[in-house]
């Protein structure tokens, strides 16, 4: 068996980071400059526009690679982002059937291959995709897995992957990288291992913005995603109004275009009124809290979810083609696009808290009327980092139920279009909890009240 052992020599390893930037509708954005800082050495570095790359030179250490044991590796594919073609090296460590995937956010695969057999060494793989948006590629061998994440902005005519054929046997000769049009040289001290931070600056809508901070331990070249996350509202659609005048504002996460307010509407947009209920029963279809302390323009209506559905049938699809309680040209989200909303942030290292893919609660979640709480990555403490990195601005605005109206400060739950099969009295909610550092999909009697936020379809 063949595989790739790590071999250290006393030389110099030169350590090159290429930077990219990106707005929150997962385009390029230009970066005017990059701020590179060794925490660990306590120096900084500032790459000034057109400068995209710094090379950083470790003393003492150099890795090199033979053949000596069983690997599957993917680089970060280059360009990254890129305009409809880009390219990844597959390091293979023994000979066999490799697969490699393309999915998209939601997980729907969009390009695949199989090949039979790839023998040991680096293979480059081209890859072309039609559709602007945030992709997965993955490559599987024997039970080993590799990933990397990549933005496509362009058409690349269709949607392949095609793997050449050896370009370089495992005897430790670095992969040749395409050449780069501007660099930069430290002559700071770097060991491999420092703890680097990365900041990039950009114009966005005519001022300079600064990108989420990326830290973290250097080992090797790479590209490091600068995203910038001042939230925008949708592009042709930064406002919507309901039939009763209320205006609500909009924000673009990913490829989605959500009302970044709760619905309020006492009307369908037929004109037919909405049962305003004061009972848990399935016939009163919105409860009107008066006395909460979340004001109502950003608490919104609690609707039961008969009333948010006025009669459509559940749908899982996306979109869901369920108008609802929305106004025109909007919809009531499935479980599948709750989903969705979930993979996207979890995805994003700017919107991750303490590291966690999953620990997304905080970037959801209002900077208001939430309960104080110590965990730090929990809607309820603010004072290490603050909530609403993606602008959802979800508010607890609690639950009505068999007990009253509660919750109120703990709990931001939102109705989907999806009943939940097994039950024909419940659907599936999504919802955020003031103590609970994830976000969750879940499932609730259909009689609940719970707030509403509209998709665009």
């Amino acid at each position: 068996m063949i595989c790739c052992l790590t071999v250290v020599f006393l030389n110099a390893q030169t350590v090159t980071l290429t930077f990219t930037g990106r707005d929150v509708h997962n385009q390029y954005l230009p970066l005017n400059r990059v701020v590179v800082s060794n925490l660990t050495k306590d120096w900084q570095e500032t790459l000034i526009w057109p400068d995209t790359e710094l090379v950083m030179t470790a003393t003492g250490i150099e890795d090199v690679e033979v053949c000596h044991g069983a690997s599957l590796r993917l680089s970060q594919n280059n360009p990254n982002p890129f305009d409809g073609t880009t390219f990844v090296s597959l390091q293979v460590g023994e000979p066999g059937d490799v697969e490699v995937v393309v999915t998209d956010i939601t997980g729907r695969v969009v390009a695949a291959n199989h090949y039979s057999p790839l023998q040991p060494g680096t293979h480059e793989i081209r890859i072309t995709l039609s559709t602007a948006g945030f992709y997965f590629l993955t490559a599987r061998q024997n039970g080993r897995t590799a990933a990397v994440k990549m933005v496509n902005r362009g058409d690349g005519g269709d949607n392949a992957i095609t793997v050449s054929s050896l370009v370089e046997t495992c005897q430790g000769a670095s992969q040749p990288q395409p050449k780069i049009a501007h660099r930069g040289t430290t002559e700071n001290p770097f060991d491999l291992g420092d703890q680097m931070e990365y900041v990039g600056f950009a114009v966005l809508n005519g001022e300079e913005v600064e990108s989420a901070h990326v830290t973290g331990t250097q080992f090797v070249s790479e590209t490091i995603e600068l995203v910038f996350l001042n939230v925008q509202p949708c592009l042709d659609y930064p406002t919507v109004t309901d039939i009763d005048g209320n205006v609500y504002n909009t924000v673009q996460i990913g490829g989605q275009c959500w009302m970044k307010e709760n619905l309020r509407t006492t009307r369908y947009e037929d004109g037919t009124p909405i049962p305003l209920g004061t009972n848990y029963t399935t016939t009163e279809a919105y409860y009107n809290d008066s006395t909460s302390y979340i004001p109502l323009a950003e608490r919104g209506y609690l609707y039961n979810w008969l009333g948010a559905m006025h009669g459509t049938a559940s749908s899982n699809a996306v979109p869901s083609g369920v108008q609802g309680v929305c106004p025109e040209g909007w919809h009531l989200p499935s479980n599948a696009e709750w989903t969705a909303l979930t993979n996207y942030v979890s995805s994003q290292p700017g919107y991750v808290c303490g590291g966690s893919p999953i620990y997304i609660a905080k970037a959801l979640a209002s900077t208001s009327w939430w309960l104080s709480y110590g965990e730090a990555c929990c809607p309820g403490n603010q004072s290490a980092n603050p909530n609403n990195a993606t602008g959802f601005s979800a508010v607890p605005a609690g639950t009505f139920g068999s007990y009253g109206y509660n919750d109120v400060g703990h709990y931001a739950s939102f109705w989907s279009a999806t009943e939940f099969e097994d039950y024909p009295d419940m659907a599936h909610y999504f919802g955020l909890d003031y103590d609970d550092l994830e976000a969750h999909n879940a499932i609730g009697s259909m009689d609940r009240r719970f707030s509403v936020r509209c998709l665009r379809d």
